[in-house]
């Protein structure tokens, strides 16, 4: 008889935590809070977010995609061999109200990563969730190193995670409120986020699979998602026109890219990216099914299984967990006690904080430059990649400086890799014409290049055998810090050309590969 009152018991929390069937799936018949409490505690999170991370944004220095992305804004076009447009348009933006701010562009990424704070109190209002739920989420949230990790780069990352979470906004309202002309607000996120990073496009499909799989499906028997479809193809065109009269670069880059993360990897960082949070994503998941939203379930799940089956970076598809962040907020404000509630919250927050401790080095530059330098933590990082630029590019200004007159008359730097090339323009005083072959860098070209001689950087004997007669080593790139990146140790060297570089350059300079 002892087995009839705990299933009683079980059933009472399964039902609190909306973990059984429920026949009021649709939990917009909730009473919601105004939206302006919403956007208030959306808000405050949003701000626990810039005092974690606004005092560390300009430590370091500059990322070799940084640079990059600088040089796309000073060379704007409709596509990039690597990355959609929307970035190099942003750039340009904020160069032209703060021209060569690294601190400008990076609050760019700052505050897309506090718009997804906001946006995951209004994923939880939406659900049902209450201020205290909200308020749990929000936390939650802008505290993962993920999200903290926002101020510290200026990257398409962010721009794609302000769009796949306004993206999971509007579906989640599309769906709980049965607003069908949402499908073309749906569109227009769907076709900017593409414009930010192709990755989204995973979520798009995701999102088809997951109604597909549902009886959801129902829905894409109307007029709205195919409407909403067209706006985000024709707000893709422009990009679609630019990769046909280039031949498709950017599929010739994809397709490039071998394994990036091993499975375990995959999942360990994953776990590392979200830390406690992880916990309340799974619940959401649970709760999500359970209370018949299993279309919003499937999401993030579809998501991560295609990124781990791909072997992709585990950081593509974490923008998908704020919807089961949200949703799990909600399922453990409706089953926790006070008591339980603060015991919990309590735990929470402790188990973070280690995270943060342990792990936010990695993704927040929360060291001194000694001290990353000593730590070692550079190794598991990007960090690295900030360190030495204008150390490479005084190196680079001497070696040119000591040529002869005649070497120097109608030659060129030609650098191996994007990031010596955008180094070079943003740093350099007294060079010639900055060249690479390097994605997109190879559209860059004046059209008359040298045909006698180039300073190189970057390239080793192998490959100058076959671009130059003869060939010697000037310096090799050094820091001061003697930290062992991807460009220290590269050599500079003085190279008589065999052709003129024009002949040679689609052959062996020109490369869609990283």
């Amino acid at each position: 008889m002892t087995g009839a009152p705990a299933r009683d018991n079980a059933n009472l929390i399964a039902d609190s935590l909306g973990l059984r069937e429920s026949s009021d799936v649709r939990v917009a018949a909730r009473a919601r809070d105004p939206a302006r409490a919403t956007f208030v505690i959306g808000l405050a999170g949003a701000v626990l977010l810039v005092a974690v991370t606004a005092p560390f944004m300009s430590r370091y220095g500059w990322d070799r995609d940084e640079l990059y992305f600088l040089s796309a804004a000073h060379h704007l076009a409709f596509g990039y061999v690597d990355f959609p447009p929307l970035i190099a348009v942003v750039g340009w933006i904020v160069d032209r109200i703060a021209p060569g701010s690294l601190l400008a562009l990076r609050m760019v990424s700052l505050a897309s990563g506090a718009a997804t704070v906001v946006l995951v109190a209004f994923i939880t209002r939406e659900l049902g969730g209450r201020r205290r739920a909200q308020g749990f989420a929000v936390t939650a949230w802008a505290l993962t190193p993920y999200i903290l990790g926002s101020a510290s780069l200026f990257h398409t990352t962010w721009l794609d995670a302000l769009a796949w979470t306004a993206f999971l906004y509007v579906a989640v309202r599309l769906l709980i409120r049965n607003e069908p002309r949402l499908w073309l607000l749906l569109g227009v996120i769907a076709g900017v986020g593409l414009e930010a990073k192709y990755t989204i496009g995973f979520l798009i499909l995701g999102f088809a699979v997951a109604l597909i799989l549902t009886r959801e499906r129902r829905r894409l028997a109307s007029v709205w998602p195919w409407l909403g479809l067209a706006i985000a193809v024709a707000l893709l065109v422009p990009n679609l026109v630019w990769e046909v009269r280039h031949g498709w670069p950017s599929l010739h880059f994809f397709s490039s890219q071998t394994a990036q993360t091993s499975r375990p990897a995959y999942l360990a960082e994953q776990l590392l990216f979200l830390g406690a949070t992880s916990v309340l994503a799974a619940v959401g998941v649970l709760w999500l099914w359970r209370r018949g939203l299993r279309a919003l379930a499937l999401v993030p799940i579809i998501v991560t299984a295609i990124f781990f089956m791909e072997s992709g970076r585990a950081y593509y598809p974490l923008p998908a967990d704020a919807l089961v962040v949200a949703a799990g907020a909600v399922a453990l404000d409706s089953w926790l006690r006070p008591g339980r509630r603060a015991l919990l919250l309590g735990g929470a927050v402790a188990l973070q904080a280690l995270v943060i401790v342990f792990a936010g080095p990695i993704v927040v530059p929360f060291y001194s430059t000694r001290q990353l330098v000593s730590s070692n933590i550079w190794k598991a990082g990007y960090f690295k990649d900030e360190i030495g630029w204008q150390e490479m590019t005084s190196q680079v200004q001497r070696a040119w400086s000591q040529l002869p007159p005649r070497d120097r008359a109608g030659g060129a730097i030609l650098a191996h890799n994007y990031g010596e090339a955008s180094a070079l323009a943003l740093y350099g005083r007294r060079l010639p014409t900055i060249l690479s072959g390097h994605l997109s860098w190879q559209y860059w070209r004046p059209q008359q290049l040298p045909r006698r001689f180039v300073l190189t950087l970057g390239y080793h004997q192998g490959e100058s055998r076959v671009l130059c007669s003869s060939w010697t080593v000037l310096a090799h790139v050094e820091n001061r810090w003697h930290l062992d990146n991807e460009e220290r140790g590269q050599p500079i060297a003085a190279c008589t050309l065999r052709r003129p570089l024009g002949s040679d350059w689609n052959r062996l300079i020109a490369s869609d590969h990283l």
